[in-house]
């Protein structure tokens, strides 16, 4: 309870900035489009890339899907690997996607060993971001999702445990669901991965994709 208070005060402080920061970079956009804006949130430059889908209007609350990447990787990566995946998957059910990037390239998850992010405030981060697009964007607060690849499967986890209230549901590929058990269990629908083998390239195929996408999107919240 004390974490997810902090997390909350922690976001409510800094979305001002970050809207104040972000203010004339992406107000504006357009159905099928790619678009970035930075912030600088607890004092750390933070950027992110998006993708609005077909049919995309301002009138009505639109789902939201972070796509949290691996250790040593950006945003933009996973658009190179799975965009035109994402993009199919979000024109056909109308849903904002959301590529963060981690700082240094790495997601301070809090799921065991030593991870030179682990000082900074991933969770809060995100929650800020579930924030901006519901504000500025029109996004739907009960139906925001995370997915995420390994080092980012440990951030969907962790919001998983920590930040049930701002989740909908997440899709962590990770290596082991009962590895992560032991940090902390989720109380909101997580999609299992596990029988889904990357290849050598750790590059999942689309059926994966779009197993963990449709998972997503039948879950809601009241």
């Amino acid at each position: 309870m004390l974490l997810q208070n902090a997390i909350k005060n922690f976001a409510l402080l800094s979305l001002l900035l970050s809207f104040y920061l972000a203010k004339g970079q992406e107000t504006s956009v357009r159905a099928k489009g790619y678009y970035s804006s930075d912030f600088v949130i607890d004092g750390i430059a933070r950027n992110i890339s998006f993708y609005i889908p077909a049919g995309y209007n301002n009138n009505g609350p639109t789902p939201v899907v972070f796509v949290l990447h691996d250790a040593g990787e950006a945003g933009k990566t996973v658009i190179k690997k799975y965009g035109n995946s994402f993009e199919r998957l979000a024109d056909s059910s109308a849903c904002i996607v959301v590529y963060p990037d981690a700082v240094n390239g790495r997601w301070s998850a809090k799921m065991g060993g030593t991870n030179a992010g682990d000082t900074i405030n991933d969770v809060g981060f995100v929650s800020i971001m579930i924030d901006y697009f519901v504000q500025q964007y029109n996004g739907n607060s009960a139906r925001v999702f995370v997915a995420g690849f390994y080092n980012g499967g440990d951030l969907a986890w962790r919001l998983g445990c920590d930040a049930p209230k701002r989740v909908t549901a997440i899709a962590p590929f990770i290596s082991s669901v009962d590895e992560a058990k032991k940090n902390c269990t989720p109380s909101i629908p997580f999609f299992n991965a596990e029988k889904y083998t990357a290849t050598a390239n750790k590059k999942l195929s689309y059926s994966a994709l779009s197993a963990a996408w449709n998972f997503l999107l039948q879950q809601n919240r009241q």
